[in-house]
């Protein structure tokens, strides 16, 4: 996965971004019968919305709904299937739960591959990969991830992290001042934190984490939602990092911590 990194530092650069604009994505509210099919299909899959309150799971179907009618999904290997774009798209909705931006709006394409995959000329094989022109899941894998809830392993919410933060960083618009600013806090506090797993080449998170601080943040947001009360109890002032630029606690009830962002 080291070459992974390496062919997104190609495109993890900085560009010159209007920090003044902000957008706030819009939520509407879906008929009953979509509510009802898209509560079935999420509820069946991802532990985190089955134990939303009645108000959440509403507005999370709203936010899922929105999210798919704003982006091309692109299938390689299987067929187009609803259960396939509404999971995904809850996926992005899980991680962006608590911000008022969640629509990652410089992707424009999702494309979902129906096994581990590779790029270009690489003999690497990968199942999920974000860059500036889409974010790319292995379906299976996808599966795998939510199929779990023990393993700290959800490739699905390790690429939208990624996405989440390019969407912030890198792209032309759509920047979200507020997690941009709870994010540097989080480098910040999570420098540290990083050094010293590296240095002792031992911590609660995989080895994974140890690759670099954009690895190490997909690799905390993936354990913060798998396993959070471990993930609180091993590495508690990572744990308070994560909620604070999320805007959430998955280990309460009621998941989001500020409702008024």
């Amino acid at each position: 996965m080291l070459a992974l990194f390496r062919k997104l530092n190609q495109f993890f650069f900085p560009q010159k971004t209007d920090h003044n604009h902000l957008t706030i994505d819009t939520e509407t509210t879906v008929s009953d019968e979509i509510f009802i099919r898209y509560t079935g299909i999420i509820g069946s899959h991802i532990q985190y919305f089955t134990d939303l309150s009645a108000e959440n799971k509403k507005r999370f179907v709203n936010r899922v709904h929105h999210f798919i009618s704003n982006k091309n999904f692109h299938y390689i290997g299987l067929e187009s299937r609803e259960e396939i774009s509404v999971l995904t798209a809850a996926s992005a909705v899980q991680v962006t739960f608590g911000l008022r931006n969640y629509l990652m709006n410089h992707f424009k394409n999702i494309y979902i591959l129906a096994d581990a995959y590779r790029m270009d000329s690489d003999e690497e094989l990968y199942v999920g990969h974000v860059s500036p022109d889409g974010i790319y899941l292995s379906w299976k894998h996808f599966l795998f991830g939510y199929a779990d809830n023990t393993d700290n392993i959800n490739v699905a919410l390790h690429e939208m992290s990624h996405a989440l933060l390019f969407s912030n960083y890198f792209a032309q618009y759509g920047v979200d001042k507020s997690f941009r600013a709870n994010y540097d806090k989080f480098s910040t506090t999570t420098g540290p934190i990083l050094a010293d797993v590296i240095t002792k080449r031992k911590s609660y998170l995989r080895n994974y984490a140890l690759t670099n601080i954009h690895e190490f943040w997909a690799v905390s947001v993936e354990a913060f939602f798998e396993n959070p009360a471990e993930l609180k109890l091993n590495m508690p002032q990572l744990y308070d990092a994560l909620c604070r630029v999320l805007n959430q606690d998955p280990a309460t009830p009621y998941k989001i911590l500020k409702p008024e962002l």
